[in-house]
């Protein structure tokens, strides 16, 4: 090699099959092969920097003595009869070919000495060929994780484990029984009946008459689609489970009814595909009824996302996260990313501070938001950023988040708020950016008979708020319509006090006592998710209730009212246990909600278990928390308070509902105390803290105890000595939006109100169209409307 391009062999590393290849976008940014410069991917720790704006490869080469680098540019073909990119559908995803969209350039590039040579070349030395050619060879870190995350296990389930079979005589396999239908056919497992199945996306026709089967003999609950059959794959699904399932004997099952499986070719879509293609093609309104498309927007705080297959639950999350300015102030910095994150941190990609910093130049610098001009289509939208790292860190060891399945965007937020506080990510700020949605909820008890009340505070950052469900008709397509509500109507309903039977420790016994809620702070920004889901005919079902669009909410009505003339204080809860038997007895449940709860179909310990866990206050609330809690392991086992009392945890103080909620899900009084007190009381931290502690042992040192407790004691009082009771109206800045009949398919966008032009206006972020909004899409907010978040005015 030429004497001016010395090489350093000590320092080049030969990747193996097993090492993490970088190679998508740099480590602190999201430049890409695709820009002029190209990626650098470092040839010793094969991690990828740009030489963009920002010189990333210049400053890992000069703190790290890294110095050579394998630069790789994509430079796109142009294509004949080219239309809009195919978004992937299939579950499984490979490895393909780029050669046929783009020309990959390679050389390998000094930094030291600024100098680069093409690759191939003869002259290199062959420890410098063999590491370049593993590189551009394997497979990308992002990518492999893709690979991963889509590959989905369907597994057996107890009923497909234990089919007896009672063959129907004279069996058909050409139309549903009970109908004309001729596709969309499911048989039983069990008797051969041929039903149809459910109305599923893309128009295929369904009549539900093999849900009716299932109905009418319950034990049937196996049915295979008859369409999906051939000799490698088949969609089996599990009434009772309300799942896909995995059929062991499958092939042996179906010859009762004279179906050999080698002969049948598949002629349908798969449940899976059906779902991912829904997911990408339910897309909101992006043009006028006139056929104008609607206008994209580029500049600063205007940057779409590159939906990563069912990516944008998290995109439209990450959109309204940052446009709260705690979050702008804490990760953007017009620089990059801070030194600090560079020097020191030579695995960027498992620290979160330094992905929510790369998000933050991403979605505010306004690099990106650019049109893409190497595309054919006629509008010229983003690129979009590929939040792949983000996604692969916070979703690890999440058994949700870490898939690449659609999920609820909601659940994905209070997620992520979590995350980020218990981390301690607090970005260029002192205290968590979090603080800035942070607010204390009164809860008030008032016995009827004496007048005594307990009063009880909980920090939180956000507020799930019931719905006005008023069905008024079906619209010519069979679909419900709902009276219009408004967000007022919904908070007055979560306000509204609720009537129950209370052990009064004053008065003793039962007694009839009331409960609201209240505000007794409220925060910078107000999240408020509006529950759409209900349970018709038992079945959790998203109902799209029109929530009247409008940007101003006025709190004012929901302060708390503290102690009113003529109350007291009631004791402490150690009266309600007696002294002598550290069991508690089984609680006296109100007789009406039991019966309540008997008639809509629950079993009486389910009915037990959700009624204890909401502190016996009625048939409506067991019957929420009923549909959250569901698929808990314990919630058929027979009703048993919890023990109280004992050392340890276990003698900590923590709302009895709260731990009800975790005892109910299988896990231990003890340690399910610790999670609470561990986590500010938060069932879902507490939640997520067990299934990554599952081997702790429940002990609370006492200085884990005053820890907690002192955290949380600090920020009521900062809550509370920082209320400005004079600030209590909120205008609308962002909402996350949903459309599908579940939260986890369908598609989620953002609406966020940004200066565009000088002017206020909302924006509609679906994906990597960015465009402004218009009087249809705001429409689309009222039936859609999923997250709000409103800022103090």
């Amino acid at each position: 090699m030429d004497e001016e391009f010395p090489i350093k062999l000590d320092s080049i590393v030969v990747p193996t099959s097993s090492s993490k290849i970088f190679k998508d976008d740099c480590m602190f940014s999201f430049d890409t092969a695709l820009d002029p410069v190209g990626l650098d991917i470092c040839m010793t720790c094969h991690q990828a920097f740009s030489r963009g704006e920002i010189n990333y490869t210049q400053m890992h080469s000069e703190f790290y003595d890294h110095d050579l680098f394998l630069n790789y540019r994509k430079i796109r073909k142009v294509q004949k009869n080219e239309e809009q990119p195919y978004k992937m559908i299939k579950l499984e995803v490979k490895e393909a070919s780029e050669s046929e969209l783009f020309d990959s350039k390679y050389s390998i590039y000094d930094q030291k000495l600024n100098k680069s040579v093409e690759y191939p070349n003869k002259e290199l030395p062959i420890k410098v060929s063999q590491a370049a050619n593993a590189i551009i060879t394997a497979t990308s870190s992002a990518k492999k994780e893709e690979i991963m995350s889509w590959e989905q296990e369907i597994k057996p389930c107890k009923h497909s484990l234990a089919i007896v079979q009672e063959p129907i005589p004279g069996l058909q396999l050409k139309k549903c029984t009970n109908c004309d239908l001729t596709e969309n056919l499911w048989i039983c497992l069990h008797c051969g009946n041929l039903g149809c199945g459910r109305n599923q996306f893309g128009g295929v026709p369904g009549n539900s008459h093999a849900m009716a089967h299932k109905n009418e003999y319950p034990d049937h609950a196996v049915a295979v689609k008859l369409g999906s059959l051939s000799s490698d794959i088949a969609d089996c699904y599990c009434y009772s489970c309300d799942d896909e399932v995995k059929v062991p004997n499958l092939g042996a099952l179906l010859k009762t009814f004279g179906i050999n499986i080698t002969n049948f070719v598949r002629t349908e879509k798969s449940l899976t595909e059906l779902q991912i293609e829904q997911n990408i093609q339910w897309d909101f309104k992006m043009g006028s009824d006139g056929g104008e498309e609607l206008k994209p927007v580029f500049g600063k705080g205007l940057t779409g996302f590159k939906n990563l297959g069912n990516s944008c639950y998290l995109a439209s999350a990450l959109q309204l996260l940052f446009s709260i300015d705690s979050f702008q102030k804490a990760f953007f910095i017009p620089n990059g990313v801070p030194l600090d994150k560079i020097l020191g941190n030579l695995k960027p990609y498992e620290d979160l501070e330094t992905q929510m910093y790369k998000l933050g130049d991403g979605l505010l610098s306004g690099r990106y938001s650019v049109p893409d001009m190497t595309t054919s289509e006629t509008t010229k939208y983003q690129r979009g950023l590929k939040p792949s790292g983000f996604k692969t860190l916070i979703g690890e060891g999440h058994p949700e988040f870490s898939t690449m399945l659609q999920q609820d965007s909601f659940e994905f937020w209070t997620y992520l708020i979590d995350k980020l506080e218990k981390k301690k990510v607090f970005g260029q700020l002192e205290d968590s950016p979090t603080n800035a949605l942070k607010f204390i909820l009164e809860s008030k008890i008032k016995c009827n008979t004496c007048q005594g009340v307990r009063i009880k505070k909980e920090v939180t950052d956000n507020m799930s708020i019931p719905l006005n469900v008023n069905f008024v008709e079906k619209d010519a397509e069979g679909n419900k319509i709902f009276k219009e509500t408004s967000m007022g109507e919904s908070m007055d309903k979560w306000n509204s006090p609720e009537v129950f039977e209370y052990s009064c420790p004053k008065c003793g016994g039962k007694q009839v006592a009331t409960r609201e809620e209240r505000l007794k702070t409220t925060p910078e920004y107000f999240v408020v998710n509006p529950q759409r889901i209900i349970l018709e005919n038992w079945v959790p079902t998203k109902v799209n209730v029109p929530v009247k669009f409008e940007e101003l909410l006025d709190l004012r009505k929901y302060q708390r009212t503290g102690l009113l003339p003529g109350e007291e204080e009631l004791p402490e809860d150690a009266t309600d246990v007696r002294e002598d038997d550290n069991k508690a007895s089984e609680p006296e449940f109100d007789t009406q909600a039991l019966n309540n709860l008997f008639e809509m179909g629950f079993t009486e310990n389910r009915a037990k278990h959700a009624l204890y866990a909401t502190g016996n206050n009625g048939a409506e609330a067991a019957m929420n928390w009923l549909f959250e809690h569901m698929e808990d392991p314990q919630i058929d086992e027979p009703f048993k308070a919890p023990e109280i009392g004992g050392s340890g945890a276990s003698s900590v103080s923590v709302d009895a509902e709260k731990l009800a909620s975790l005892t109910s899900m299988g896990f231990g009084e003890q340690i399910s105390t610790k999670a609470l007190v561990l986590n500010n009381r938060n069932v879902e931290a507490a939640v997520e803290w067990l299934f990554s502690n599952p081997d702790d042992d429940g002990v609370l040192e006492a200085a884990a105890i005053g820890s907690a407790e002192k955290d949380t004691e600090l920020l009521v009082k900062e809550l509370e000595s920082s209320f400005d009771k004079s600030r209590l109206k909120y205008e609308l800045v962002g909402v996350v939006c949903h459309k599908g009949t579940s939260v986890h398919s369908g598609h989620y966008v953002a609406f966020v109100k940004k200066i565009v032009d000088g002017e206020a206006k909302w924006v509609l972020f679906n994906d990597e169209k960015v465009v402004l909004a218009i009087a249809d899409n705001i429409k689309e907010i009222e039936t859609t409307g999923y997250l709000y978040v409103y800022k103090r005015i």
